[in-house]
């Protein structure tokens, strides 16, 4: 059970940190992080925790589940991920290509730096991004994404197509004052799989998730001299399963 907090944290994450404009489609990727002051960059290790008479340390690192590298240029915008097994090896690169500070396109590599697949974003008249249409090279796998957005903007439902027409799956959000989102709703083949609450620290980070009727994940931070979280220890049920550190680089 204790993986399974990081890969709920890694869906989470997904939203949160989605290439889809959340308000203002002109936001920066560092408000959509919630980050703070001009970042470079930050990479992210997840651990194991290890409760050692209520001295909660780093046990080994999490198999199987992909660590990550985020840049950003000076205007705030996410221009590269990278992807690395436990090891350090690198997996995947993701670069993410910008036209006045619009999201037009992303392209995926492999390790070798080779083109595997592409996502280009259409948008609506108001130039808002309303589908993400993804094809890898060799024509495998095609999806697509349908997204909508609330009275205030933030994005309330993602869509995912297995071919043009047919939804493979659905998320639907609603959010709270300050656009955070407050619950989520989770749809496979046309039936509710999960349904889930989320709570915010004074900070605007994530700290709570109460997963369906059946588990409440909790977490803890601790913080640079900007401001920005670079420990998350994560609880199962109030034994700790998790701890997630960041490495930030500023901009001089």
């Amino acid at each position: 059970m204790k993986k399974t907090v990081f890969i709920l944290l890694s869906c989470i994450l997904m939203f949160s940190c989605r290439t889809v404009p959340e308000n203002d489609y002109n936001d920066t990727d560092w408000k959509q992080f919630n980050l703070k002051g001009n970042v470079k960059s930050f990479r992210e290790i997840k651990f194991l925790a290890v409760d050692n008479f209520s001295i909660i340390s780093n046990g080994e690192k999490i198999k199987h589940i992909y660590n990550k590298e985020v840049l950003f240029n000076l205007d705030g915008n996410k221009i590269e991920q990278n992807d690395y097994i436990p090891d350090g090896t690198l997996t995947n690169r993701t670069v993410f290509l910008y036209q006045k500070d619009q999201l037009v396109e992303y392209n995926n590599y492999d390790s070798q730096g080779v083109l595997f697949g592409t996502g280009k974003y259409e948008t609506d008249e108001s130039g808002r991004v309303h589908r993400l249409n993804y094809k890898t090279t060799d024509g495998r796998y095609n999806w697509s994404e349908a997204y909508q957005y609330d009275s205030h903007g933030n994005l309330s439902e993602v869509k995912r197509f297995k071919t043009e027409e047919v939804i493979d799956s659905k998320e639907v959000y609603s959010f709270d004052e300050n656009s955070n989102v407050k619950e989520s709703e989770f749809y496979k083949g046309g039936k509710l799989i999960s349904k889930n609450d989320y709570n915010y620290d004074e900070e605007g980070n994530f700290n709570e998730l109460k997963f369906g009727n059946n588990s409440t994940y909790r977490y803890e931070y601790n913080y640079d001299e900007k401001g920005n979280w670079i420990k998350q220890i994560a609880f199962e049920n109030d034994n700790p399963s998790g701890i997630l550190t960041r490495e930030i680089e500023y901009f001089d």
